[in-house]
């Protein structure tokens, strides 16, 4: 659940996370697995495999394939790319030629790519390219977008881009949520040991591409099924191109296919609408997730409420939104939002976004399962009983990655979810909030066979709270069976760790009997196990005790088995009681028991081992936390600082740390920042204490065109150097010079479109620009200098708003005008807003010419050449 601290009132889809200020932590192991292939052949299995048993065989970038970039290591800081990474790790491209390529382990004719690039300077999100190639050809050059990515400031967040404290004082102000996805389907069935390769050609100008990973599958369109009507016949005729708004056609056919008790059925295509479609009593299937698109403004199913809609079935068809940010004012943009009574939603792609599923009852006998829902603002699927119970509901078999919010939540926010079952299902990195969250609930609610894996900040693996208004629990709850992977986080508004099942009675005690049992936890970066007081320590140091607050009673935790935990396999913070037995950990990195006065009773039975050990102190030892990375400085020119960009570094142990010597690499400068300068020490990381943190800016002064890589150090105390990764991209001159000897000079070319004149390339405005008239290739844009000078460099723009292009050019130099020598040869360019529509061409020393011109040969987009200012530089 998100909300404001301190604020009570939250809208309808505000749910998934509390808002309590939290950062990601560094944890020494890390799970690598074989690639993930739960094929449907396995379904025999699913009952004692936790996850989903999805269509696809996933690989890792950073451990199932090869690569010449770079492979992050393992980071588990909010900020970072790696934090919100499956397996915490990512393959980084940063220059032409590299690569990450994936060797198939059987045949696929499809592939989703989970990746992230840089937002724009302004936060507008970057689109670029990046080659694709199987089996060594070139496929397609897939298009790749920050547009959705990318979110600052305090909750509920913002494009704007900024480097805030850490926590802030409503919510995390650090930088995240930078991954997104993109789909391609194959021409041609690749066969098993088919080389596919993501790599980065002349055309793919973001300064940087980050790669988690590449799920591959073999897909086919359905037809139509006997019966059916079709959307796009008379006399519905809704549009499958996108170039038409549906909606209208779309609900016309939806509410005759629901009065003649039909099915519809939507062809291969993708069909724009801009307002919810409402469905009660009606069968709609696609042609699969990966033929049938709804995609624009709205993209969503309504259902009714009070009474439900009933007898609703969507099957095989994708929802892809354009949600760039969270609006809880705003119900708009959830998947399937309303209610839902003995409906089904089966094989559905939901992604971009704000929720997926928000059933807000009162339902019964929902059924959503084999969905994919990835890269949202707020919740995955959340029964929320907003308006009525939700009862007899089952979320099943459903991939879940990259939800804005809890991925999957039961919040029983006005009445109670009872008898609802989450089984089978795999939550891959919730970029807020918890994997799986119940807050509230009546009798019979399970919690099982779950596969959760990375949170990312404010949350664990599985949430158990008392929040949020919720009714109270009562009955019995289940939770068995599951698989917590790398779940749990650093939280700076506690400033210690978030378990990975944690339980919190943060507005009413918890009585009812809660049945923990058979899990796994895995390499959890703090505590196994967390009993949360609702009156909270306040500091990593602070060991005393709160004397009040709501208590937990009713909690068996029975056979489970605990592998690597950061710090506690208990960390017992409320009053209360819970029973414990048949569990064992091994690798525990500082005691069993946390444990200082709070009033908490572990009533230990037989079969336990492993967390004997007692402590009353928060981890000493903890890198510090330095973000956002890597820091990325765009479009620079040569010989010239860019502006200065922030960079936070804050202490996360409980003692004290001396800082020792901040520096960056060659091409970066680090300043003291002067709002929140860093002294010679942070203090132990506490809630209120702003000298535990500190910033220092950070500036990228490029000696050459190109991409620099580099590095800026923090050492300390701890044991330890903090290191965070810069990325500078440049354009402009590389001789050194400042001033453009082509301004205003004379200036001819071989052809000009009218109205389009060469005066247009030196006249020192981007917004007019000189264009070759069409077909005319090659075509030559010449300037006079005045006078031979020693040359460093030409430098070519063209208009700020264009979209991305390229084009292929060689650069003469001359003296007399007459005799010309090649400078530079041909060669094709891009012009982005990676780069401010700014391409730099070093030129080779002991240029000096009084005459340079360009020769161009192609334009991937205008069949002439263009050139809005043609500078050249001493």
């Amino acid at each position: 659940m998100a909300i404001s601290e301190g604020n009570p009132t939250m809208s309808v889809l505000c749910a998934g996370s509390r808002i309590k200020r939290l950062l990601a932590v560094t944890a020494a192991i890390l799970f690598a697995a074989a690639p993930l292939s739960l094929s449907t052949a396995e379904a025999a299995h699913a009952a004692t495999t936790p996850g989903a048993s999805v269509p696809f065989t996933e690989y890792l970038a950073a451990s199932n394939a090869t690569t010449n970039g770079t492979v992050l290591p393992a980071g588990y800081r909010l900020g970072t790319l790696q934090a919100e990474a499956t397996g915490r790790q990512a393959v980084e491209l940063t220059a032409q030629g590299q690569y990450v390529q994936f060797t198939l382990t059987s045949s696929a004719n499809a592939v989703d790519i989970h990746y992230a690039i840089p937002d724009s300077s302004s936060g507008g999100g970057l689109t670029e390219p990046l080659d694709l190639y199987a089996g060594g050809t070139l496929s397609t050059a897939l298009s790749l977008t920050s547009n959705y990515s990318w979110l600052y400031g305090a909750y509920p967040y913002s494009n704007t881009p900024s480097v805030g404290e850490p926590g802030g004082t409503s919510g995390s102000e650090v930088p995240h949520d930078f991954y997104n996805d993109v789909r391609y389907i194959f021409p041609q069935t690749l066969a098993q040991g088919t080389v596919v390769k993501l790599q980065v050609d002349s055309g793919d100008a973001a300064p940087w591409y980050a790669i988690d990973t590449a799920d591959f599958e073999t897909v086919a369109p359905i037809a139509q099924p006997p019966g059916y009507i079709s959307a796009t016949a008379a006399p519905y005729d809704a549009d499958p191109t996108g170039a038409n708004d549906s909606t209208s056609a779309l609900q016309n056919a939806i509410n005759a296919a629901s009065s003649a008790g039909e099915g519809l059925y939507l062809p291969q295509g993708t069909y724009k609408v801009s307002s919810p479609l409402n469905v009660d009593n009606v069968t709609i299937e696609g042609a699969g997730e990966w033929y049938t698109t709804l995609t624009g403004s709205n993209v969503e199913f309504s259902g009714n409420q009070n009474p439900a809609s009933t007898n609703v079935n969507v099957s095989n068809l994708a929802l892809f939104g354009q949600v760039d940010t969270r609006d809880n004012s705003s119900s708009a943009n959830t998947g399937f939002n309303g209610g839902f009574s003995n409906s089904t939603i089966n094989q559905v792609w939901i992604q971009n976004e704000k929720s997926g599923i928000f059933d807000l009852g009162p339902a019964t006998g929902l059924t959503a399962e084999n969905m994919r829902i990835q890269d949202l603002t707020a919740d995955g699927i959340n029964l929320d009983a907003a308006n009525g119970a939700v009862t007899g509901s089952t979320i099943q078999n459903n991939f879940l990655r990259n939800t804005g919010d809890d991925g999957i939540a039961l919040w029983s926010q006005s009445y109670a979810d009872t008898s609802d079952t989450v089984t089978q299902n795999t939550v891959d990195s919730p970029n807020l909030a918890n994997n799986l969250g119940v807050y509230g609930g009546g009798s019979g609610d399970q919690i099982t066979n779950n596969l959760l894996q990375d949170t990312v900040e404010y949350g664990g693996g599985i949430e158990i709270a008392q929040n949020y208004g919720a009714v109270a629990f009562s009955g019995t709850l289940t939770v068995s069976g599951n698989e917590l992977v790398r779940t749990g986080q650093f939280d700076p508004g506690w400033d210690y760790g978030t378990g990975a099942i944690w339980i919190y009675p943060a507005q009413a005690n918890m009585s009812s009997t809660i049945n923990i049992t058979g899990n796994t936890i895995l390499d959890s970066p703090y505590e196994a196990f967390m009993f949360q007081n609702s009156n909270h320590y306040s500091g990593s140091a602070t060991l005393t005790a709160p004397n009040t607050g709501y208590s937990v009673t009713g909690v068996s935790i029975q056979n489970n088995t605990v592998t690597n935990v950061g710090t506690f396999v208990f960390q017992d913070q409320a009053p209360g009681s819970a029973t414990v037995s048949g569990t064992t950990a091994t690798g525990v990195g500082d005691a069993g028991i946390f444990t200082c006065g709070s009033g908490f009773t572990l009533n230990q039975g037989s079969g336990d081992s492993g967390f004997t050990s007692t402590a009353c102190a928060m981890p000493t030892a903890s890198p510090l936390w330095v973000y956002p990375g890597p820091t990325t400085f765009q479009g620079a020119t040569v010989g010239q600082s860019t502006s200065a960009q922030q960079v936070a570094i804050m202490n996360t142990s409980s003692a004290a740390t001396t800082l020792g010597t901040i520096s960056a690499s060659s091409g970066f400068s680090v300043q003291r920042d002067p709002t929140y300068p860093c002294g010679s020490s942070l203090d132990a990381a506490a809630v209120t204490d702003a000298a535990s943190w500190c910033m220092v800016d950070v500036t990228f002064t490029p000696a050459a065109a190109g991409t620099t890589i580099g590095t800026l150090s923090v050492a300390s105390s701890q044991s330890t150097t903090a290191t965070l990764q810069l990325i500078g991209t440049a354009t402009g001159s590389s001789g050194g010079g400042s001033t453009d000897l082509a301004l205003n000079k004379s200036v001819t070319a071989s052809t000009a479109t009218s109205g389009f004149p060469a005066s247009n390339a030196v006249d020192g405005n981007t917004g007019s620009y000189w264009e070759s008239t069409d077909g005319s290739w090659p075509a030559t844009l010449t300037v006079d200098l005045g006078a031979s000078d020693a040359l460093g460099s030409v430098t070519i723009a063209l208009p700020s708003g264009w979209p991305t292009r390229t084009q292929t050019l060689s650069v003469l130099g001359s003296t007399d005008g007459s005799s010309w020598t090649t400078l530079v040869g041909s060669a094709t360019y891009t012009w982005s807003s990676s780069n401010s529509n700014d391409v730099s061409i070093t030129l080779p020393s002991g240029s000096n010419d009084r005459y340079v011109e360009l020769n161009f040969t192609a334009n991937n987009v205008q069949n002439g050449a263009q050139v809005a200012e043609l500078g050249v530089y001493a």
